[in-house]
């Protein structure tokens, strides 16, 4: 059973891992190149781990596409103990190995990491991953336990002292939460194939009304779509703060890409197969569809650089002018690439929702955006 669950999201002899693995290298090299150490708080690096780790988890389990796999491997007789270890060790090495690594990647290009460091990250890594399962499965059955381990989280973070008490401490969180697992039913992870939004009958209002309506009711359906811009743009907030408390004063620049780089709503179309295909037979749908597209994107995105402007400003007490110049034509110039790239380049080689949102088209965009904000920066302001 192993074999055919790691078949479907690590592939072929691991090849979605061994590439990951050197991605990862490559940006952790990159990056220490431009020798830039900034400090980071070890309660940061847990939050990073724990909130980076657990919904990709959340997503992986919930995945409508993941589904249609595994509702032919659940049927068959097996052990349900035994497959219930095998699918959780292949959602860590998916998890670890193939996203969150990303992440290790981008902090230690960026830091000096000690081997406790690296130690804790992983085994908070690790709490995220038993502990999203654990949250997925009891998420109906026993709600109080998920959201308790949650919380837990967040008070490890904060609460643990330094060093190897801290590892100390999540190795015996990561020992609860196993004997938690241990009780769990293979039952408790089946998912349902239909992920479709559910449309109530509309008024004519035009079309440009009906898309960004579509959309909303598209995002509320899947709420990792919120959770993960906020979590990106609360990245973005301590990364331009320490930037500037290091002189380094592009941060703030390069800050406005990060928030752009997660966004799920630039890979709407991409997401959800049936309505490319609709897209594909739609007259006009440049106009109907991808112009409305573009506008929605373009709120979207100054409501995230309104939320990190505003972040910003409780933190320091002051807002570089540049940036609030900046942030209006970054937005709409965001918005016009991702109605391009959705519209003339959408994703259509992913299994798992994860695989979507994080593939190397989303970070064209993002990286675009710093270079030009890094640019002006130096040598237009």
């Amino acid at each position: 059973m192993y074999k055919l669950l790691s078949r479907k999201l690590l592939g072929e002899r691991y090849r979605s891992v061994i590439k990951s693995i050197m991605i990862a290298g490559v940006i952790a090299g990159s990056l220490a190149s431009l020798e830039k150490n900034l400090s980071i708080a070890q309660s940061i690096l847990i939050m990073f781990a724990v909130f980076y780790s657990g919904p990709i988890v959340l997503q992986v389990l919930s995945s409508a596409d993941n589904a249609r796999c595994l509702k032919g491997l659940f049927a068959m007789p097996c052990n349900e103990k035994r497959t219930l270890w095998e699918y959780a060790a292949v959602i860590g090495i998916y998890t670890l190995f193939t996203k969150t690594i990303l992440l290790f990647a981008l902090i230690c290009g960026f830091t000096k990491l000690t081997s406790i460091d690296i130690i804790l990250m992983i085994a908070a890594s690790f709490y995220a991953i038993i502990g999203g399962m654990i949250v997925y499965g009891l998420r109906k059955k026993m709600p109080v336990i998920s959201t308790l381990i949650i919380a837990a989280g967040v008070l490890l973070a904060f609460l643990l002292p330094k060093g190897i008490m801290a590892i100390a401490g999540f190795a015996a969180a990561d020992a609860v939460l196993l004997i938690i697992f241990s009780f769990l039913r293979l039952e408790y992870f089946r998912v349902t194939e239909s992920n479709s939004v559910k449309v109530k009958p509309q008024k004519a209002s035009g079309s440009f009304f009906l898309i960004p309506r579509y959309i909303i009711r598209y995002i509320l359906s899947n709420k990792s779509y919120i959770i993960s811009p906020l979590f990106i743009t609360a990245f973005a907030v301590y990364f331009s703060y320490t930037a500037m408390k290091s002189g380094f004063n592009a941060g703030m620049g390069m800050a406005l890409g990060l928030v752009s780089t997660n966004s799920p709503i630039s890979v709407i179309v991409s997401s959800n197969r049936n309505l490319k295909s609709k897209l594909d037979v739609l007259p006009g749908r440049t106009k109907n569809f991808f112009v409305p597209y573009a506008a929605v994107v373009f709120f979207f995105y100054m409501l995230l650089y309104a939320l990190f402007l505003a972040a910003y400003f409780l933190i320091t007490r002051s807002v570089d002018y540049k940036t609030l110049v900046l942030a209006p034509f970054l937005a709409a110039e965001c918005a016009v690439l991702v109605a391009v790239l959705e519209s003339r380049f959408p994703i259509t080689t992913w299994k798992t929702e994860p695989d979507l949102l994080r593939h190397p088209r989303k970070y064209i965009i993002p990286g675009i955006v710093m270079l030009e904000a890094t640019a002006l920066y130096f040598f237009a302001f």
